[in-house]
Order: C-alpha cells, then structure tokens, then sequence
C-alpha cells in the first residue's frame, strides 16, 4: 500500500466521494444498491451532510482518491450494537495493493469505537474477491437474500455477511 492514506472522509471530500461512488457504480452496478441515475439525483448537500455525520473513509494515493466505505450505525437504542457496511469500492488502479483490507479495518475499528459489536453486510453472490476479503476479516457467511436487487439481466441474489466482537 505504497503511499496510501486512509482517512476519515470530510464535507471537503464530497466531490472525489461523488466521482468515485459513481466510477464504482457505472463499472460495478451489482455491487451497488443505487443505480447511476439515482446516486447522479442526490443533491450534493445530501452527500456532504452524510460525509458530516462521519463513519465514511476515503483512500488516496497522493490527492487521488482511490477508495471509499461507509459504515452505516443503527440509531435505535435496541439495535444501536449493530452497523452495517456499504458501500465498499477500489478504484481499479488501487487493486491488490492492500487498500480494502485498509478501508474495511478503518471501519470496523471506527464502529468498536462507537460501541458497535456486530457487522453487517450483503454482497453480490458472483462478488468472489469481496467474499474472500470479508471471510479474511472474520464475517461469517448467515444467509442469502435472493431477489436482493433487479439488476440489468434480472434479479440478483446477495449474500448477506455477520461479524461479531467480543462486546467486552
């Protein structure tokens, strides 16, 4: 991960979050639950609200941004243990050079700081590299959920990924 930085994403951020959000959709619509059209509708006050509202990272190879995750908290107080991860996507040039392994830890790290304990994800079921790295970061594979989105070709099934912590 040669001159790499992960970091916290900021309002600051919001135009490379937006480029980079949409280069993963156009190249990886299945990975996505949002569609070009929808994610290019969203304001961009929307997205700079939720870079605000924080546990987003960005990774950036010099000033290029090259990756980026979410990690999504539930707010209710019953559930506020729980986050869910997404979205998740590597800018092609950025493969193979350790940036998921980096963004995925930064988040997980984020959410234990919050008191979050356990991980959710789904991810798409022909998404092989994504399963792997996930099953390399300790998420168990708890179900599928078919018809998860319509894609293109029809519908796609996602697999849906636990990792828990030890709460102490």
């Amino acid at each position: 991960m040669t001159d790499t930085t992960i970091r916290a994403a900021t309002e600051r951020d919001v135009d490379a979050w937006r480029a980079l959000r949409m280069d993963g959709i156009l190249r990886h619509p299945q990975a996505f639950i949002v569609s070009a059209e929808e994610a290019a509708a969203v304001p961009v006050e929307e997205d700079a609200a939720r870079l605000r509202s924080g546990g987003r990272f960005m990774a950036f190879m010099g000033d290029t941004a090259v990756g980026l995750i979410g990690l999504n908290r539930n707010t209710m107080p019953r559930s506020r243990h729980r986050g869910e991860i997404g979205p998740l996507y590597v800018a092609p040039q950025a493969r193979g050079q350790g940036v998921a392994d980096a963004l995925l830890t930064a988040a997980m790290e984020a959410g234990r700081a919050m008191g979050v304990w356990q991980i959710e994800l789904s991810v798409y079921v022909e998404n092989h590299r994504a399963i792997a790295l996930y099953e390399r970061h300790g998420f168990a594979l708890t179900g599928k959920i078919p018809n998860a989105l319509l894609g293109a070709e029809g519908f796609e099934d996602d697999l849906l990924m636990i990792r828990i912590f030890d709460r102490t």
